[in-house]
């Protein structure tokens, strides 16, 4: 057996079992490229997300499903939310076996078909316990975490045995996980902040200043919490911590946020972007958060800019829109 098996071969899989393997535990990643397989096995590189790290022996890569199920009762789920139904196909053939195993999601993204986070999909759909189910969120691109530069992450669960479970095994000196209870508020806070960090890129690349980048980083803020709280039913304190606020201010201002550069790129109209090799989870999730928001009334024009740009409107003419919006917005309110 193998200690922990992690559906993914791509830069935060690599991170996460390069973590477990630091640790002293064995981890099989699953991929479907032979290639991709043969490196990590052969060669101890990822190729094509980390090809500089050396990654230690007890990471192993497969690419048969029957062999990846079977290799442990840890697993976790390190893919893009719209390869989230997919997935969960896969795994119906062997429901009696991932009833039973402990889950950790590492996915930032709400799969836009079936409106829902990953662990609710693996709680709703494959029918897994949510005392089974954990969630990993907070500031933690994975090249910095395997250069183990110091961050602190959320791992939530309903079950502190769950919790126990995976940040006994993946917790560092430079990588420390604080427990919570709150599941949905880790997970949809690392949801809304790839859309707050595409507004930023907007903002950065249409040329605004400082001010401007400010003011519209607070009223989109505003936004998210609003949604997380009133839609999801998070916790106002967990936006507020690591999940929202602190990822948000992460990778809002990196430029190793692919979220922060579709901005950057949309805001000087190059749209041609492919989803496939460049997945920034905030472009895919957004329609499925602004649907919702406005299903329960709740004002949100910053996210209605991105959502027009994303969508093909001219980004300045866009931006203009919402610079009306708001000062009309000021106006009413000031009108005592």
């Amino acid at each position: 057996m193998t200690d922990f098996a992690i559906f993914g071969a791509g830069a935060m899989a690599t991170a996460i079992g390069y973590l477990l393997a630091l640790n002293g535990h064995s981890v099989m990643l699953y991929t479907r490229r032979y290639e991709l397989a043969k490196s990590i096995n052969e060669k101890r590189r990822n190729a094509d997300y980390m090809p500089e790290l050396n990654l230690p022996e007890e990471v192993r890569a497969t690419m048969r499903l029957d062999e990846w199920i079977t290799a442990s009762d840890n697993i976790i789920l390190a893919i893009p939310s719209k390869a989230i139904p997919e997935f969960c196909e896969l795994m119906k053939v062997h429901k009696d076996k991932i009833k039973v195993k402990n889950w950790l999601s590492v996915v930032k993204g709400i799969n836009a078909k079936l409106r829902k986070t990953c662990s609710r999909i693996l709680i709703e759909e494959l029918k897994i316990s949510d005392e089974n189910v954990a969630v990993l969120s907070g500031p933690n691109f994975a090249i910095e975490i395997v250069k183990q530069m110091p961050t602190i992450n959320i791992i939530a669960s309903k079950s502190r045995d769950t919790i126990n479970i995976f940040h006994d095994c993946l917790a560092t000196e430079y990588f420390v996980l604080k427990p919570s209870d709150d599941v949905i508020g880790a997970e949809i806070g690392g949801v809304l902040k790839n859309i707050g960090s595409i507004a930023i890129g907007l903002i950065d690349g249409l040329g605004f200043g400082d001010n401007t980048r400010g003011f519209i980083f607070t009223y989109c803020l505003h936004e998210l919490i609003e949604i997380g709280v009133k839609i999801f039913k998070a916790k106002l304190w967990t936006l507020l911590d690591l999940p929202l606020l602190g990822d948000f201010l992460c990778t809002a201002f990196s430029q190793k946020s692919r979220n922060r550069i579709i901005g950057l790129l949309f805001s000087k109209n190059i749209k041609n972007i492919p989803e496939d090799s460049f997945v920034s989870e905030g472009r895919y999730s957004i329609q499925v958060i602004q649907s919702l928001a406005r299903e329960q009334g709740i004002s949100t024009p910053v996210m209605d800019f991105v959502a027009s740009v994303l969508s093909g409107a001219n980004p300045l003419s866009a931006f203009h829109t919402l610079w009306k919006v708001l000062k009309e917005d000021i106006s009413k309110k000031c009108n005592f």
